[in-house]
């Protein structure tokens, strides 16, 4: 390594944070889309098959938006690992570190979960299924 890798390890790490932190954003994004897009076929007559493919299709799009994530995050774990091995600095070891500390599937399953129902993040949720469900009964 140079005198200057270090640095530049440091300079890409960021970058590619924020990037990662932008795919989160992304995500989201798509997740609203889709949400939206139910509570819109509920209020406008729209065929029931179009709004499910209209939601598949978000839902493949998020996949291929996280599969660019994913390979950003084995960039950022490569680029931790180099900058751990130079001894240079002990920060930027943020991904190795949850990558090393993550729960297996059950573990992270419910996690997920836990964090699921905390009244903040639960509340919208629960009115957004009350309407589901009213609206359903009401169909039948």
């Amino acid at each position: 390594m140079t005198a200057s890798s270090p640095h530049l390890l440091s300079q890409e790490w960021t970058i590619l944070h924020h990037d990662h932190e932008r795919y989160d954003r992304y995500g989201l994004l798509i997740k609203l889309t889709a949400v939206l897009a139910c509570l819109i076929s509920l209020t406008v007559i729209v065929s029931l098959w179009l709004a499910l493919v209209f939601v598949l299709v978000l839902w493949l799009q998020e996949g291929i938006w996280r599969t660019g994530q994913a390979r950003t995050s084995e960039r950022l774990l490569a680029i931790e690992k180099m900058i751990a091995n130079s001894g240079d600095q002990p920060a930027m070891q943020f991904y190795s570190n949850w990558e090393a500390n993550r729960p297996g599937t059950v573990g992270l399953i419910r996690e997920y979960v836990h964090n699921a129902i905390r009244p903040t993040v639960a509340y919208p949720y629960v009115i957004l299924l009350g309407i589901e469900i009213t609206v359903a009964i009401v169909h039948i």
